[in-house]
């Protein structure tokens, strides 16, 4: 064995050695970044598919409101107009129903929410829901949540409805929640209530 034969088995002894100490080659990167993205994907998608299904729960538990218009009441007015009359205070005042029960009413522009009295809210058969509170003229007092399943007035309808429940009141007061639904004219003594659907 000559010099060459002793360096070229040298040489090969130092390969062996330097591959057997070098990390494993990266071959599967590309793979490993895959097994990092698979369970990341799959928890997205059941975020995604458990949240549509709560919203899609959620709005089945609470309907959109709705606006049903019946025909012209013979007055000459078109469907979904109603006119009212100012009392001697200046305050519109009439008679409107909850659930077929009917019950006075007075328009409050400065009502966010329509608010029942508890006497008619419990003869309309109204659910009671959670504690409010609520800023009033008289300062602060609380109410509680409940859903309309109808309120008509005039020849309109309002259907799914969010509103108070107040022990001190005599009377409704129909809030902006409810007159969004209409426009609104005053002349004179007269407010005329339009639904907005109607043209």
């Amino acid at each position: 064995m000559g010099i060459e034969d002793r360096d070229y088995y040298r040489e090969k002894l130092r390969n062996q050695a330097r591959q057997q100490s070098a990390p494993p080659a990266r071959a599967g990167s590309a793979g490993t970044l895959r097994y990092l993205l698979m369970p990341l994907a799959a928890l997205a998608g059941l975020w995604y598919g458990a949240d549509a299904l709560l919203a899609k729960q959620a709005a089945a538990k609470h309907p959109l409101p709705e606006v049903l218009l019946s025909a012209a009441d013979g007055s000459g007015r078109p469907a979904g107009t109603v006119r009212i009359k100012a009392d001697s205070q200046g305050h519109f005042r009439g008679t409107l129903s909850i659930n077929n029960v009917p019950m006075p009413f007075m328009i409050d522009t400065g009502a966010t929410k329509t608010s029942i009295p508890e006497k008619y809210a419990v003869a309309a058969g109204l659910p009671r829901g959670g504690a409010v509170q609520a800023e009033t003229a008289g300062g602060l007092v609380t109410d509680y949540q409940t859903r309309i399943a109808s309120l008509k007035l005039g020849n309109l309808e309002l259907r799914n409805l969010d509103a108070h429940i107040n022990r001190h009141l005599d009377e409704v007061l129909v809030g902006m929640n409810t007159l969004k639904y209409f426009r609104i004219e005053q002349n004179g003594d007269s407010l005329v209530l339009m639904a907005a659907t109607a043209s």
